[in-house]
């Protein structure tokens, strides 16, 4: 096997890693109906069934869930680029993947688009999130999502909580975009290995 398929591979599987347990978040999320509330014959009752439900909801599985879709995604482009060039530029700059993932599959516009829809239609709530805590790029999307607090920012993740039905959409929308860029990536490198 070509060492730049193998190489691709290598981030392909890790990819999926994160895809798989976005996937399951995602789902759990759907499944619960985002729901932060508990209705029970008794206030024990209530707060039993409320605290399980939190656990099951953006409340609790939303951060974790945006973080694992955005490191699949990211290790699915740099793949694809390794894929078709056998080198990305180093760093965690998604804007300038995208751009390369363009360029190198400018007669194939449909795989680059998989990702940029992904990114440019971040969903709603992570707008207002970004937006609300002044983050400029995915970069620092990352970093917030990974750390409370970096460089004296301290970042508020309230957008990212409580969203109820709404953020069903949402979710519903991020799983179908991943699942969409890994039919994508699979195709790609099932190509790839017949040549």
């Amino acid at each position: 096997m070509d060492i730049t398929i193998t190489r691709a591979k290598t981030y392909f599987l890790l990819a999926d890693q994160y895809f798989e347990v976005a996937k399951q978040l995602l789902k759990i999320l759907i499944k619960n109906g985002n729901s932060n509330a508990g209705i029970g014959n008794t206030e024990k009752e209530a707060r039993s069934r409320m605290e399980r439900n939190v656990s099951q909801s953006d409340a609790m599985l939303f951060i974790p869930a945006i973080f694992n879709s955005l490191q699949c995604s990211e290790l699915f482009l740099k793949g694809m680029l390794l894929l078709k060039r056998g080198q990305f530029k180093i760093g965690h700059d998604v804007q300038e993947h995208l751009q390369e993932l363009q360029n190198a599959y400018s007669q194939k516009p449909s795989v680059p688009k998989v990702f940029v829809d992904f990114y440019n239609r971040q969903v709603e709530i992570i707008s207002k999130y970004k937006l609300q805590n002044k983050i400029k790029n995915t970069n620092e999307l990352y970093i917030s999502l990974r750390y409370p607090e970096y460089k004296r920012t301290h970042y508020n993740y309230h957008a990212l909580m409580y969203n109820g039905a709404e953020g069903i959409t949402q979710f519903r929308e991020i799983l179908k975009e991943l699942k969409a860029i890994k039919k994508t990536v699979l195709k790609e490198y099932n190509l790839a290995q017949i040549k």
